[in-house]
């Protein structure tokens, strides 16, 4: 490990170890702030940046376009959606939560994640075409507005 550190490591080590009892924790909660801003900005990026969720909300778009589309088939690929949304949500999370006790989960990403995959399955079990087209283009152009947002569209460098 020691083989890792950096001067700059280094160097903040040393400086850490001058400071006082409350400085430290001072210091600690700013590292804590930081990290949870740095999370926040990471899952935006890592979510609404990825592509192949991105070619998947298409693929469920032009799917449910057409006038008479396989339930099916939408019901497996919005499966597919939230396995890989929650994946990537998951793993993000769990990096972050071995370094901050009291980490937030970030329930808007999260929310919007369960709602929109619980109410186009439950328009696929209602069996209505229109209910399921419109649950779907809500979740693209929802999808879309947070993939537009400023946080989304920074690529963090970890």
């Amino acid at each position: 490990m020691f083989g890792d550190l950096s001067s700059d490591d280094v160097e903040l080590l040393n400086a850490y170890g001058v400071l006082g009892h409350s400085a430290k924790k001072d210091m600690h909660d700013y590292l804590c702030y930081l990290l949870n801003k740095q999370y926040k900005k990471e899952l935006m990026a890592a979510i609404f940046n990825n592509q192949l969720i991105h070619s998947l909300l298409h693929s469920l778009l032009h799917t449910a376009e057409r006038e008479d589309f396989d339930i099916d088939q939408i019901e497996k690929r919005i499966r597919q959606f939230k396995e890989i949304y929650f994946g990537i949500f998951e793993h993000v999370y769990n990096k972050y939560a071995e370094l901050i006790t009291d980490l937030d989960s970030y329930e808007m990403v999260k929310d919007f994640g369960l709602n929109s995959v619980e109410h186009i399955l439950r328009a696929c079990f209602s069996g209505n075409h229109g209910v399921i087209r419109f649950e779907i283009i809500e979740l693209c152009e929802n999808f879309n507005k947070l993939a537009r947002k400023k946080d989304a569209r920074k690529i963090i460098a970890v």
